[in-house]
């Protein structure tokens, strides 16, 4: 691999990530209950939550390749590649996104990281974390997967993408900026790590900027130089699928509990949750914190819940523990009306450990469904993505935070192809900032990286019966429902975020230098 570089402590091979892929077998049917009316292009919303805990929770370490291609709990195997289908370097409905320059282009080094030949980019990820090898590996595998496949189209005007696996181990990030900036990555493309409110006034004493697969810490979220495919804005969140949890179950809302993995960026988003369920008049009548790593047990959890009378529990986000939570809670026999998790619960883990007492967990999507063979064909994007991990890397582990990974290295493509010849850090954040719209091509929720405000759709998914289904949701855009009215302003507290040392920045950025 010519094109794919291991950054400092890369340790989780292959080989590894096999093992991690073999504890839990076959799949699920995602039957489908919505008539979809069009191609969808939306997706819902997402939250730090459902990143963190794909970190920290017993999923990662169990199954952690449960959603690769085909083999392992959640794992989908994606379908041969038809013999029609998009030109090299055309994906979803953004048309060209890779390719040769014009013919008599001449090319030379423009900015850090530019040669006259190739592109200097940097992934970060967390894989070589000790306590859960192969930690968020879809990252790695996604940007190893667009790098081959952009590469095979041309590169990005010309010009090869020389990718810098940055492996943060979890506790890391800042030496993985650090190192960056030294070795001269021209920008940092579709990564994350769970303590990225480290190193980010290394990054950007460089000028380095972040175009990420997800963004945990408001910290990150408010540094400048930073833009990911699924905003998490500080000023506001989506309550759509609140808003029909309430109308589906009208007396839970009056009943909530809130137990929320014990770490202080999934406390900050639980704490959103609650002032968004304050706007929206629901009580809250239990509020605990739990071990992200698991609790040896959920017994008084249960029972604690139960005597409450909570009819709905929100903040669960992994699905190995939520599993065990759901069977101390049916040893008590102690139902309520549903569960509402983020989109990595999304993982037939949930159904495999949590049996028949998984009935009536609810899942608010992020991108379009693709455990389901036949339900991920009917959207292209989410199918050629699963088509292009399955050519380029058949052993890739498939998952959601690795199809926001690839929306950000389409956008990344998308700003710097427009560049043409001129490829520059400044440029290339200006094109990307200044998008109105943006779906990475039909993968996700239309999202708006120009005023950074929230997505107004959701889906939902719900656990019945060993399955997973589409409730009805009275969709308006395919498989999603998009309403203005289901994103409420919050107070987003004190920005906490790195800023450049250019004072105009916002006006005339210059992620060049981030220099006055």
């Amino acid at each position: 691999m010519n094109d794919v570089h291991r950054g400092t402590g890369r340790t989780v091979g292959a080989a590894a990530r096999r093992v991690a892929n073999a504890r839990l077998g076959g799949g699920s049917s995602l039957r489908r209950v919505v008539r979809t009316s069009r191609v969808p292009g939306v997706v819902a919303i997402v939250t730090v939550t459902a990143v963190l805990i794909t970190a920290c929770g017993r999923s990662s370490d169990t199954a952690e390749k449960s959603q690769s291609a085909g083999r392992g709990s959640g794992g989908t195997t994606a379908a041969p590649r038809a013999a029609t289908g998009p030109a090299a370097g055309e994906f979803g409905d953004l048309g060209q996104v890779c390719g040769p320059a014009p013919e008599g282009a001449s090319l030379e080094a423009t900015d850090v990281g530019v040669t006259a030949d190739s592109i200097q980019v940097g992934t970060i990820s967390d894989p070589g974390f000790s306590g859960r090898p192969g930690l968020n590996q879809e990252i790695f595998d996604t940007a190893e997967v667009f790098t081959k496949w952009c590469n095979a189209a041309g590169g990005i005007y010309g010009r090869k993408i020389e990718m810098k696996e940055r492996d943060a181990k979890l506790t890391e990030y800042q030496p993985r900026m650090i190192e960056a900036c030294d070795e001269g990555d021209f920008m940092l493309v579709g990564g994350g790590g769970v303590f990225d409110d480290q190193g980010q006034a290394e990054r950007l004493a460089c000028g380095l900027p972040n175009l990420a697969s997800f963004v945990v810490n408001p910290a990150a979220a408010q540094s400048d130089l930073t833009i990911s495919p699924i905003l998490n804005n500080p000023d506001s969140i989506g309550v759509g699928d609140l808003r029909w949890l309430a109308e589906k179950f009208p007396e839970a809302p009056q009943h909530i509990a809130i137990l929320t993995a014990g770490i202080a960026a999934t406390i900050n988003e639980a704490n959103r949750t609650k002032d968004a369920m304050a706007v929206l008049g629901w009580k809250v009548v239990y509020d605990q914190t739990y071990n992200p790593a698991g609790e040896t047990s959920w017994r008084g959890f249960a029972e604690g819940l139960k005597s409450s009378g909570a009819r709905g529990i929100i903040g669960m986000t992994d699905p190995g523990l939520t599993a065990d939570l759901l069977k101390a809670m049916d040893e008590i026999e102690y139902h309520p009306d549903f569960i509402r998790g983020p989109t990595n619960m999304y993982d037939n883990m949930l159904l495999v450990e949590g049996g028949p007492a998984a009935d009536h967990v609810f899942i608010y999507g992020t991108n379009y469904p693709f455990l389901d063979p036949q339900l991920a064909k009917r959207n292209p994007a989410t199918q050629q993505y699963l088509d292009l991990m399955a050519e380029y890397d058949p052993g890739a582990k498939i998952a959601g935070l690795g199809i926001t990974s690839f929306s950000a290295w389409l956008l990344f493509a998308r700003g710097a192809a427009a560049c043409a010849a001129d490829l520059t850090r400044d440029c290339v954040w200006k094109n990307v900032s200044a998008l109105d719209e943006w779906t990475g091509g039909g993968l996700h929720a239309r999202q708006y990286p120009s005023s950074r405000r929230s997505s107004e759709c959701f889906t939902e998914i719900e656990a019945v019966e060993g399955r997973f289904e589409l409730p009805d949701i009275a969709a308006n855009e395919g498989i999603y429902r998009c309403d203005s009215k289901d994103v409420i302003a919050l107070d987003p507290g004190s920005d906490v975020g790195v800023k450049c040392a250019n004072p105009a920045f916002a006006e005339d950025p210059k992620p060049s230098t981030c220099a006055p």
